[in-house]
């Protein structure tokens, strides 16, 4: 990106400006097919004081002629854009959550004459910028071809082998230098669009100069002065003002519409260049000028200079320029002009203004003419110019030195815009070399304009130009502080301002401050400026919105009290309601306090011991003050005002890369409590005691010169006052930058900071429109439901504050998510520790990159008031149920199996009952349904066989295996005959 600069120059490119002659569609379709761009010229990146330059460190700046081509956004994408990697947490937001889509791309390095002839039979001597932009056409035939161009073939387009080495015979570099030439580094200039062309007109420029013979110190005896034109070539790279006009139809390739002059202009010369007058008419000049400007022949002039005599004088002629004077800081205007023909044919025309501007003159006379230093010195021109034909021919419409008391004062860093037929001028500032005094103006300026075209032919007819009648000052005393180096930006009607003309003026100087200010006008001479902060709303709620937007230089009399508007028991806030508020000091604490200087919020942080004490009531012993009502919790608001409004300092001292808020430093009080506590220690003095900070421990402190003074013992709580209190971003203070309008929005970029050591190089946009967020994703009442996702009506205002209520109570600050992130309200729920079930509020507002936020709250689009039911633990739920299936079924299980066994028990003792007493009785195997077989007493086996033991009431123990099949049983008979066991199978 550029680097930070001053004295540059910004105009937009490829903008679709509504035509009045054209039908809305015709208007549409330019618009649509226009790509419009910023275009940024030029500049100085050194810092434009040596002093402060030294003190920094920073001494490497030059004057730069690089172009950057900047575009707001693509054209599907907003200019802003919401970057998710970058957000930190919901309690604060991060500056890089918001980036701007805003890029710039170099169209051109810049490009100088090299400092010594690259080839030919100069090779290696030292070359001139008059001589690298020798080929220009526009001044071909204007100069004296024996010194800077020899021969004019030399500028006939060479064969391409040339470009490849210019070395070779018959290469003239004057050639092919003609496609890189373009205009010199250079600061103070001015630039318009004018024909689809990007103009640059004039400046302060840095090139290589020759050293000219009136220069140079003659030589010791008999060694003559050397003539540097004829015998040696002497360069230097010297700081000129420039009248030269050059343009471009892409930034990159330049052409010399016009080479300008080195000359003054004729009133110019006539008033400041006079060192001879007539005896017998002392109002007669008889000669004039200097001796670098006699002449006998145009020729001899440098540029569109012409040889004239001027005065009574035939014998002797001076160069005359027929254009303004070489100058910079002039302000200069571009207006359409058109004609509708009676067949419905247009013709338009788009002419260039030029108002003022710092000029150098001679002021002292050495023999027969003008001498003194060869920059001259410095004067305000009170002049204006015009030209219908890009540049080339200049019309004067204003003549200079109009020392009446209603005229017209010469000035520079002023600015000017054209609104429709007239041309408006805004403040600036006057220096005149005689009386060596600088003076700061707030007065505006109104010139009407012809709208009629102009003819080649009668371009200076009366119909075509300004008369002096049109002339008018609206104000000698505007709104707005005296200032100079400002910028002034005009908007046109159009439904994102209501149809209103508006003009901007931001920032500048005085002989005292830098300004950060920014004021607007509708343009009616009845109507006063109004700081941008306090325009008039299109409603009262606008207004009290932006009443809550504050900076450190707002007036104690902002700050105030916000509190949102609540839902009623019905649920609804159908009407769309703002904040509602109330000031936290009176009028009469207002009054006590601009009574000690303590009228804005930074004077209240930066207010010493005794001040605040006086203020508390405490003036010297014996004697009490008015007191303010809660001053140390006002102290306390605007402290921490400050904190949120502050910004970092740049590490880098030459650069800052913009996004500041005004920023007070501000000491840091020692709260330490060993002074004034106890007999032992010194009284507090300034910096021991901030006289409204808690100590611990004391509840009476003794202050040197007051005596006791009573310690405050309660600390205040703020952040809800602070939450609702907005910074006010603003451009930080600066002058000499630029601005323009593009895309419906005003941006400054550039400038020089507070105490001249600091170089912005920043890009501002601004936007008084508040965002309007809507719910698009929301919980239904009476449900466990959570989650909500945010919208708003402004690409670029994808981030959200949000705040939930509980019957009129705080649930949570405002915190901060994203349009992708939504809010998850599952919190709420008891069992993760929220406050359960329950009615709550949600508001919500979208934040703009500006700082904007809703206006208005209502429950058809920001608010949401629900019946939040904490869900059911299903995990819970469904881990008992499965349990209790679990145990059910074991226990199911278990049963069928006990169960079994108690019947298969049961069967089987029975029949084995039936079986040993038939056999005891017979001694032999009965038929019974199942045939038993018993083995022999010799094959009792003498081990368990069998899992279970049964025994009966007959002293008998029978063991079975149920789960073999067949069923063994084993019976043992304890009698003295049966003694054993007997294997039994169930067949």
């Amino acid at each position: 990106m550029w680097s930070g600069r001053w004295g540059h120059s910004v105009v937009v490119f490829n903008q679709s400006i509504t035509r009045s002659y054209l039908t809305e569609e015709e208007n549409s379709e330019r618009a649509q097919g226009a790509n419009p761009v910023l275009v940024l010229l030029g500049g100085d990146d050194s810092l434009p004081s040596t002093s402060a330059a030294m003190k920094s460190g920073m001494t490497s700046g030059k004057l730069r002629n690089d172009v950057w081509i900047g575009e707001l956004a693509s054209r599907s994408q907003a200019s802003w854009q919401v970057d998710d990697r970058y957000f930190v947490d919901d309690k604060l937001l991060n500056p890089q959550l918001i980036r701007s889509q805003m890029t710039w791309r170099e169209a051109t390095p810049g490009r100088i004459a090299p400092a010594t002839w690259l080839s030919g039979p100069r090779f290696s001597e030292p070359l001139s910028n008059d001589e690298w932009i020798a080929c220009q056409e526009s001044i071909m035939d204007k100069m004296d071809y024996t010194l800077i161009l020899p021969d004019p073939t030399f500028c006939d387009e060479p064969p391409q082998f040339c470009y490849e080495n210019m070395n070779i015979p018959g290469c003239h570099p004057q050639g092919m230098w003609k496609k890189d030439n373009m205009w010199s580094p250079r600061r103070g200039h001015g630039a318009v669009v004018a024909n689809d062309k990007i103009v640059v007109i004039g400046g302060r420029a840095r090139e290589y100069a020759r050293l000219q013979n009136d220069m140079l110190v003659g030589g010791l005896g008999s060694r003559k002065r050397i003539d540097t034109v004829r015998e040696y070539s002497t360069i230097r790279e010297e700081q000129v003002l420039k009248n030269d006009i050059w343009d471009s139809d892409d930034g990159v390739s330049w052409k010399l519409v016009n080479p300008g002059c080195r000359d003054p202009q004729e009133d110019v010369l006539l008033q400041t260049e006079v060192w001879s007058r007539d005896v017998s008419d002392p109002q007669m000049t008889k000669l004039v000028g200097s001796a670098g400007s006699k002449c006998y022949r145009s020729s001899e002039c440098y540029g569109v200079a012409e040889c004239k005599v001027l005065g009574n004088n035939t014998r002797e002629k001076v160069c005359v320029c027929p254009m303004f004077s070489p100058r910079e800081n002039h302000a200069v205007a571009i207006q359409h002009r058109f004609s509708v023909q009676d067949d419905g044919s247009v013709i338009s025309q788009d002419v260039i203004y030029v108002v003022g501007g710092f000029i150098n003159v001679k002021q002292a006379f050495c023999a027969k003419s003008s001498c003194g230093p060869s920059d001259g010195y410095k004067l305000a021109m009170d002049d204006a110019w015009m030209s219908s034909d890009g540049g080339i021919t200049w019309i004067q419409i204003k003549k200079a030195f109009d020392n009446s008391d209603t005229a017209f004062i010469g000035r520079g860093g002023h600015k000017v815009v054209v609104v429709e037929d007239k041309l408006m001028i805004f403040g600036g500032e006057m220096f005149n070399p005689v009386a060596k005094h600088t003076a700061y103006l707030n007065d505006v300026w109104q010139v009407s304009l012809p709208i009629e075209p102009c003819c080649e032919s009668c371009v200076t007819d009366a119909s075509c130009l300004p008369k002096d009648s049109d002339w008018n000052m609206l104000t000698s005393n505007a709104e707005w502080r005296e200032r100079s180096g400002h910028t002034v930006v005009y908007e046109p009607p159009s439904s994102n301002n209501a149809f209103r003309h508006l003009v901007y003026l931001m920032g500048g100087k005085n002989a005292t401050d830098v300004f950060s200010d920014v004021w607007t006008w509708g343009l009616d001479p009845d109507e006063e400026w109004k700081n941008d902060v306090q325009l008039e709303a299109f409603n009262s709620s606008e207004k009290q919105v932006s009443d809550a937007f504050v900076s450190v230089s707002s007036p104690l009399s902002k700050l105030k009290h916000f509190n949102l508007p609540l839902v009623g028991t019905d649920g609804q806030l159908s009407n769309f309601t703002s904040h509602v508020h109330h000031s936290i000091v009176d009028e009469t604490d207002l009054l006590v306090m601009e009574s000690v200087g303590v009228k804005t919020v930074g004077d209240l942080v930066s207010a010493d011991l005794y001040t605040i004490l006086k203020l508390r009531g405490f003036d010297y012993p014996g004697k009490t003050a008015t007191a303010v009502q809660n001053l140390c919790l006002l102290r306390e608001i605007a402290i921490s005002l400050v904190k949120k409004c502050s910004v970092t300092e740049p590490t880098n001292l030459q650069v800052d890369d913009g996004w500041k808020t005004v920023k007070l430093l501000t000491k840091s009080i020692s709260k330490s409590p060993l002074c004034g506590v106890r007999e032992d220690t010194r009284p507090c003095e300034s910096g021991d005691w901030d006289g409204c900070s808690p100590i611990p421990g004391v509840s009476v402190a003794d202050v040197f010169g007051l005596g006791d003074v009573d310690v405050p013992q309660v600390f205040h709580n703020v952040s809800n006052i602070i939450q609702e209190t907005f910074c006010l971003q603003v451009p930080g203070s600066r002058y000499l930058g630029a601005a323009d309008f593009i895309d419906s929005k005003v941006v400054v970029m550039g400038g020089v900071g507070l105490d001249d050591i600091i170089l912005h190089h920043d890009s501002w946009t601004r936007d008084e429109k508040n965002p309007k967020a809507v719910i698009t994703t929301k919980p239904r009442s009476r449900s466990p439901q959570f989650q909500f996702f945010f919208d708003s009506n402004e690409a670029g205002a994808h981030v959200f504050e949000y705040k939930i209520m509980r019957d009129e109570t705080d649930i949570t600050p405002w915190l901060i998510t994203t349009k992708h992130r939504g809010v998850d309200a599952a919190w709420l729920d008891n069992k993760k520790g929220g406050p359960g079930r329950g009615w709550y509020t949600l508001y919500v507002r979208a934040v703009d990159p500006a700082g904007n936020r809703d206006a208005f709250f209502s429950t058809q689009s920001n608010v949401y008031r629900w019946y939040y039911v904490p869900p059911i633990p299903y995990g819970v739920v469904s881990g008992c149920i499965v349990t209790a299936l679990l145990i059910i079924v074991a226990t199911y299980f278990e049963h069928r199996r006990r169960k079994r066994r108690d019947i298969v028990r049961k069967f089987e003792l029975r029949r084995l009952r039936r079986k040993f007493k038939l056999k005891s009785e017979k001694d032999a195997p009965a038929s019974m349904g199942h045939s038993l077989k018993a083995e022999p007493s010799s094959t009792v086996i003498n081990r368990p066989l069998v899992d279970d033991v049964i025994h009966t009431d007959k002293n008998e123990v029978i063991m079975m295996d149920p789960t073999r099949d067949p069923v063994i049983l084993i019976l043992v008979d304890p009698s003295p005959d049966r003694q054993g066991m007997h294997r039994l199978e169930v067949k």
